[in-house]
C-alpha cells in the first residue's frame, strides 16, 4: 500500500508518535512525515505511506503557514512551554510597533536555530547534546518570510503580554526563533506558548483528519494530484509506465523540466522523472 494521509496533529504528541499510531492503524511499517511538528504544536502533518515516503522531500521543500502566540517578558530554554521559565524581563509594551516589526520580519534573510532542535551536529541531534551539557554552536539558517501579520496588536498590555501572529515561511524556519526575534525588536524576551501549522504549500489543515477520527483510513487517503499540483505531471498508460520502469526514456510533448510526475490512469504516481529534449526520463520508480 502507498499513499498520503493528512493528519491534524493534537498537542502532546510528537510527530513520531503520530507515525507510531499510524503504523498500528494501517499495518504499514514504512511511513514518514513531511516536516516535524514539536509536541506542543498542533496542525497539519502530511504522512506518506509505503514507497511514497521517497516523495517527502518534494513536500518538505514547500513553504509553510502557521498561527502562533508568544508570551513577552519570559524566556524558556526550549523557547516553548515544555521547559521552565529561565529569564524574566519587562515585556516592554511601549516599544511595540506592529508595522515596523512586520516590515522587518518580511525583510529577514536568516534566523537562529534553537539549541533544542533536531538539527544534527557531527551526527548527533542538537537537543540531545544540550541535554548532556554539551555547548553547541549552530550557525543561523537562511529563511524567507513570505507573509506576516499580527492578529491582536490592540489587545497587548502589561496585564496581557501575549502577541498572536500568522505567517508563511520558507522550509526550515523555526517559529520559536521567530517569536524570540520579535521580542528582541522590543528589547525583551519571549517564548512561544501555542503553535499551529495551518498549511503546507496550498494544502490546508482544513482537509486533514484527527487521529481519533481516522476510521476507514484507506478512504482518508488523498490524491497525488491534490498534493503535487505544483509539479508538472503526465498521465500514461501501462505500456508507457512499463517503459519508464525499465529505465528507458519516453517521448512526450512537454517542455524541459527538472521534475515531472508520471501518473497512471488512477492518478497514482508511478515515476518521478525529468524532461529533456522532448524525452521523459525516469529518476525514481515507485513500487506498488
Amino acid at each position: 500500500m502507498r499513499g498520503f494521509l493528512l493528519i491534524d496533529k493534537a498537542a502532546g504528541l510528537s510527530s513520531f508518535d503520530v507515525i507510531r499510531q499510524l503504523r498500528k492503524i494501517t499495518g504499514i511499517k514504512r511511513i514518514g512525515h513531511c516536516g516535524t511538528l514539536d509536541p506542543f504544536a498542533t496542525g497539519l502533518l502530511i504522512c506518506a505511506l509505503g514507497s511514497y515516503t521517497r516523495l517527502n522531500s518534494l513536500l518538505e521543500a514547500r513553504k509553510k503557514s502557521y498561527e502562533a502566540t508568544l508570551r513577552l517578558g519570559q524566556s524558556t530554554p526550549t523557547g516553548d512551554p515544555e521547559s521552565e521559565v529561565e529569564e524574566t524581563l519587562s515585556p516592554n509594551i511601549n516599544r511595540f510597533d506592529a508595522q515596523a516589526i512586520t516590515d522587518a520580519a518580511l525583510a529577514l534573510t536568516e534566523l537562529a536555530i534553537p539549541k533544542y532542535s533536531a538539527v544534527k551536529i557531527q551526527g548527533q541531534r542538537a537537543y540531545k547534546l544540550v541535554r548532556k551539557g554539551v555547548e553547541v554552536e549552530i550557525p543561523p539558517r537562511a529563511v524567507q518570510v513570505h507573509s506576516f501579520r499580527f492578529l491582536n496588536p490592540e489587545e497587548l498590555s502589561e496585564q496581557n503580554p501575549y502577541l498572536s501572529y500568522v505567517c508563511t515561511v520558507s522550509k526550515g524556519t523555526y517559529i520559536r526563533s521567530l517569536s524570540v526575534w520579535i521580542a528582541a525588536q522590543m528589547q525583551t524576551v519571549a517564548h512561544t506558548v501555542s503553535l499551529r501549522r495551518t498549511a503546507i504549500g496550498d494544502i490546508s489543515v482544513a482537509d486533514a483528519v484527527k487521529l481519533d477520527d481516522l476510521g476507514d483510513w484507506q478512504a482518508a487517503l488523498v490524491s497525488c494530484e491534490m498534493l503535487f499540483g505544483h509539479i508538472p505531471s503526465q498521465r500514461l498508460d501501462e505500456k508507457q509506465i512499463s517503459t519508464l520502469k525499465h529505465g528507458q526514456s519516453l517521448p512526450v510533448e512537454m517542455a524541459d523540466a527538472e521534475q515531472v510526475l508520471a501518473l497512471n490512469n488512477k492518478g497514482e504516481i508511478e515515476t518521478l522523472g525529468f524532461v529533456k529534449d522532448g524525452n521523459l526520463r525516469p529518476k525514481v520508480n515507485f513500487r506498488r
